[in-house]
């Protein structure tokens, strides 16, 4: 239990995104942009997104995966996909 952090609305927001774009895998991820483009914007200003996709990729929800032009990219681990169905209403 140790090892769980908690998310909160925007995170999981962040881990939604890639997870309804199938981005699990390097080749298949995501920009920061990609993922304000994504929510319209309720994600906020591109540092903010940065700074949470920080704490998710030290976490172990997500990875960067290729460059895209200079962007970096994001995908989800299998942590990430875990708790993305784990929060889905069925």
């Amino acid at each position: 239990m140790n090892d769980i952090i908690e998310l909160n609305r925007m995170e999981f927001m962040i881990l939604n995104s890639l997870y309804n774009a199938n981005c699990t895998n390097p080749y298949h991820s995501m920009t920061i942009m990609d993922l304000i483009n994504d929510n319209e914007g309720v994600l906020g200003a591109r540092m903010t997104v940065y700074r949470k996709m920080q704490k998710l990729t030290n976490a172990g929800y997500i990875k960067k995966g290729c460059l895209d032009n200079h962007a970096d990219t994001f995908y989800l681990l299998e942590k990430g996909i875990k708790t993305v169905e784990g929060g889905k209403i069925v």
